[in-house]
């Protein structure tokens, strides 16, 4: 069986809807095309909310998955500091846990 990975996402008010599909699509197409089988995504609807991504944290680590993936860090926070701590705050809670971002793909 392939080797699990989460996806999270955040959907704004004014993402239409074949934008957050699109997302969606990419982080699977991604999860396919490397061997991962996507467990699942969290959404996050609300601005400058953290709940999908305790969520997130908490499937991880109930999991003992290795990674997570998003269209971009800044679906973490807008600031790199934020992004910085959540990553960080992912790593020791899910004792090893990493974040790949489509937006760092080679």
């Amino acid at each position: 069986m392939n080797p699990l990975i989460f996806g999270y996402m955040r959907v704004p008010d004014d993402m239409s809807d074949e934008e957050a599909k699109q997302k969606q699509d990419d982080l699977s197409t991604y999860a396919e095309k490397n061997g991962f089988h996507l467990a699942t995504v969290f959404y996050e609807y609300v601005p400058g909310a953290h709940a999908a991504f305790t969520e997130l944290v908490a499937a991880v680590r109930h999991a003992e998955a290795k990674h997570v993936i998003v269209s971009s860090y800044r679906e973490l926070a807008l600031n790199r500091s934020l992004q910085n701590a959540m990553l960080t705050h992912l790593f020791h809670a899910t004792g090893g846990a990493e974040v790949i971002s489509l937006d760092d793909r080679s």
